[in-house]
């Protein structure tokens, strides 16, 4: 308990603020507001700012990969919904399934993704759990697109690689980061209920 008063103490405001950016963006995608991109977007250059001055360069790289992405998807919900004048959430890019070739290659570079990065984590760095990190990242980068292209099932892959995010970093001791990410588990676990219900809602 000391332990994690202490961390919370030693918090700084940019990281403090690059949680509340994240946790404001996985808010409004749920309630699906186009505004939800330019709070990821902050909070990914936040932490990869943070990541830089800790010398974490492969979070540094992860965040910053994150922000292209994050503007693809800024740029996917704003398109749609501009589309015939319309106005608020995204509302001519529909909630949709995942499946066919979408699917195939979402689950091909997930697979190829974990085992090219943790086999050159295991290689070439000390990290802990190399593998179980490397399926964390690549799930990640890809419930960030699926997203972007408002499939249903990115909250799924989400919850997914949230919780690796957990075991992460609850095995290393840094609890404040195993809080934020049962919190951002819970999110998501909220989010694919509320998609879900209003895809009923339009097929009723």
């Amino acid at each position: 308990m000391d332990t994690f008063i202490e961390q919370i103490q030693q918090t700084s405001l940019v990281e403090w603020l690059g949680t509340a950016t994240g946790l404001v963006g996985v808010y409004l995608s749920i309630k699906e507001k186009v505004l939800a991109w330019p709070f990821y977007i902050l909070c990914y250059a936040l932490y990869a700012y943070l990541s830089y001055s800790a010398a974490l360069y492969a979070a540094m790289a992860l965040n910053a990969c994150f922000i292209p992405i994050s503007i693809f998807g800024w740029w996917q919900w704003s398109r749609a919904e501009h589309v015939g004048g319309k106005q608020g959430a995204a509302a001519e890019l529909s909630i949709s399934t995942i499946r066919g070739t979408p699917l195939a290659w979402t689950i091909a570079i997930g697979i190829i993704g974990t085992i090219a990065i943790g086999t050159l984590l295991s290689r070439f760095t000390e990290g802990s759990s190399p593998f179980l990190d490397a399926f964390a990242t690549t799930l990640s980068f890809l419930a960030q697109w699926m997203l972007g292209k408002k499939f249903i099932e990115n909250w799924l892959a989400w919850i997914v690689a949230d919780l690796a995010f957990v075991l992460l970093w609850g095995s290393q001791g840094y609890w404040v980061a195993v809080a934020m990410f049962l919190v951002f588990t819970g999110l998501a676990v909220m989010g694919y209920a509320s998609w879900k219900k209003e895809v009923r809602h339009h097929a009723s």
